[in-house]
């Protein structure tokens, strides 16, 4: 099964379904089960990895969890941090309370922290 992308539609994926019929579809979680049919011209689709599909139900996308980057190729950037054994099981812990593996919610907890409005810095 192929799965396609439209500048024009950047929040929908296109893509067969089992009858090898073009659907349209949301790249929301579930968003295979409000398809409809895909009536454009197939010229102006961009033919993308199924794995990007993963989370939304298409069949041809797997199970899997979909992948975080564009193209589906996995992150070259890693970072190492140094901590106590207390200081990572609190953190597991709370990644597990987020249903969250222990990266993504680190990740996130990071991004959350450098977004967040700081106050004036003392001289």
């Amino acid at each position: 099964m192929k799965l396609y992308k439209s500048r024009e539609h950047p929040d929908r994926w296109i893509g067969e379904d089992e009858h090898g019929n073009l659907m349209v579809w949301s790249t929301e979680p579930g968003g295979w089960a409000k398809r409809t049919a895909w009536t454009g011209g197939k010229r102006q689709l961009e033919e993308v990895s199924p794995a990007l599909a993963r989370g939304t139900r298409w069949p041809g996308g797997g199970r899997a969890r979909k992948p975080r980057s564009a193209t589906g190729e996995p992150s070259t950037h890693r970072l190492t941090l140094r901590a106590t054994g207390d200081e990572m099981e609190t953190w597991e812990r709370r990644a597990d309370d987020e249903g969250k593996p222990l990266s993504t919610w680190g990740r996130d907890t990071l991004n959350a922290e450098v977004t967040r409005p700081r106050g004036k810095s003392k001289p």
